[in-house]
């Protein structure tokens, strides 16, 4: 008879236990589905999207948002000390940092929005239509901080026509000024060709010790090969003006600010950075048949045309540094008035005169090459007309 009451007993509290339970399930459930958790989910994180459907919605995602869900970031969910920082464990770029590699935004040379901290300047926190979670596609998003106006011109760099900035520029920090990925010319390496500018014997200055813009403008220009200003005037900021002009006689290229034509812009094997060495240069303009005949005037055989013109100006014709005579005795220093005839006049016959004569067709003052040809000729002693000996010359001009 004992045992009933017993039995009594212990079906209450079996009773009351079972209703305890069931109303702790009912409640853990209520809470969990009220606050968005999920069971399906291992990692029981909430369900934010429910309410937040913005912020999940987009053709690119925080990638937290695929792996640690919201609450990877917002890990005070409920907390509401924590409401004023939007739930967030940390504020502005320590928030990143947890993720993020600290030393590649924390280099030498910062972009001012890393500098400040702020990354939401350049990036979407949850979802963007970009890849990157770009707040704008690229170059667009650039130039609401930049000018665009620098960027448009006649010639583009085709990363900048590509919209490409990052190609050259690191978005966050850099050691390099600029944000440059490289210095240069190492940058310009990653796509022209590092032989054609370096190499050779001799390398002009701003391309042998990288200075690429002090020629080339790195985004845009209005002149080809992206040039900072036109041939010659680009040569002139750093070359003297005045040796290339206000002179008389001005050599053709010079004249039309090709200089190019003659010297390579970033290196030679030749000297003073020649296209190529003379006198095959000066042939690419010049006839050589006039410079190869039988019997050559030894500068022009040794092709030293600059022992007796000037590349660029002078005061005399044919780009001659001085008086052609004076020229002359340069090298022939015995030659004297008494020159050609002095076994027959004592005062020999003249090698300069004032008045001009008509010699095969041309009014000249008579002077060395009234005589003698200065490149090459088929006849003795360069004479510039058929003759055996000097006598034989005497009818060109005193046909009695």
């Amino acid at each position: 008879m004992q045992s009933i009451p017993a039995l009594r007993t212990f079906r209450t509290i079996f009773t009351a236990s079972l209703w305890c339970t069931l109303s702790i399930c009912f409640v853990t459930i209520f809470i969990v589905t009220m606050s968005g958790l999920s069971f399906a989910d291992s990692e029981t994180r909430p369900l934010c999207n429910r309410c937040h459907k913005k912020q999940a919605e987009g053709v690119h995602v925080h990638p937290v948002m695929k792996t640690g869900g919201c609450v990877a970031c917002h890990t005070n969910p409920h907390s509401a000390k924590h409401k004023e920082m939007k739930f967030l464990p940390a504020k502005g770029t320590e928030l990143c940092f947890l993720c993020h590699n600290r030393e590649k935004f924390t280099k030498k040379i910062q972009h001012p929005p890393v500098a400040a901290g702020d990354c939401t300047v350049c990036h979407e926190i949850h979802v963007s239509e970009y890849k990157k979670l770009l707040t704008a596609k690229m170059p667009d998003l650039c130039f609401n901080c930049h000018d665009k106006a620098k960027f448009e011109n006649k010639i583009l760099h085709p990363p900048v026509a590509a919209g490409d900035c990052t190609s050259c520029h690191d978005p966050h920090s850099s050691n390099v000024p600029k944000l440059l990925i490289a210095d240069t010319p190492e940058l310009c390496f990653t796509c022209h060709d590092e032989k054609l500018f370096i190499g050779k014997k001799r390398g002009h200055m701003p391309a042998r010790y990288g200075y690429c813009n002090s020629c080339h403008n790195p985004h845009a220009a209005e002149h080809g090969k992206l040039l900072v200003a036109e041939s010659p005037t680009l040569c002139f900021n750093c070359h003297d003006e005045d040796l290339f002009g206000k002179h008389k006689v001005i050599h053709a290229p010079v004249a039309g600010g090709m200089c190019s034509s003659c010297h390579a812009p970033h290196q030679s094997d030749a000297r003073k950075l020649l296209q190529s060495k003379t006198p095959e240069l000066c042939f690419t303009c010049h006839d050589d048949k006039k410079f190869s005949l039988r019997n050559v005037h030894p500068p022009v055989e040794n092709g030293r045309c600059s022992a007796c013109h000037r590349p660029h100006v002078a005061n005399m014709k044919a780009l001659l540094p001085k008086e052609i005579n004076a020229l002359c005795a340069k090298c022939h220093k015995k030659i004297s008035p008494r020159h050609v005839v002095s076994s027959t006049s004592a005062k020999g016959h003249p090698l300069k005169t004032d008045r001009e004569r008509m010699v095969d067709g041309k009014k000249i003052k008579l002077s060395c090459i009234s005589c003698h040809d200065p490149h090459s000729t088929n006849t003795i002693k360069l004479f510039k007309f058929p003759a055996k000996s000097p006598l034989d010359l005497c009818a060109y001009c005193h046909p009695k």
